[in-house]
């Protein structure tokens, strides 16, 4: 089998993934549906963005979970720690720049319910 530069430069191109747009299922369209605008300045969306991150972070370590390890490199309790820690940032980073739109519903729908 020989490996030619195509197949090579798509074998060792960097996964992206894309950003929601706004039009889409972000906070335009979740605002739109609660006829609330969204502040993202608020104390409220601070919470609902820690939210969003706990449940990223939740779901980082399920897939986490079906990853076996090779035992070959083992750094007990301590690499548990950092990657625990490390998860815990890829998770909050995650709520901020992906784009998944639960905080913005979350916060939609809160501050609905408190204005009633």
């Amino acid at each position: 089998m020989t490996i030619d530069s195509a197949t090579l430069a798509y074998q060792n191109r960097a996964l992206q993934v894309p950003r929601a747009q706004a039009q889409g299922m972000g906070a335009q369209s979740a605002a739109a549906r609660g006829g609330a605008s969204i502040d993202r300045s608020s104390k409220l969306y601070d919470q609902c963005q820690e939210f969003e991150s706990i449940f990223v972070n939740m779901m980082l370590k399920e897939m986490r979970a079906t990853v076996e390890k090779s035992g070959l490199i083992d750094g007990g309790q301590a690499e548990d720690i950092f990657s625990d820690m490390l998860y815990d940032e890829y998770a909050k980073d995650m709520s901020k720049t992906a784009g998944f739109g639960l905080a913005d519903a979350v916060y939609v729908e809160l501050s609905r319910r408190s204005s009633l």
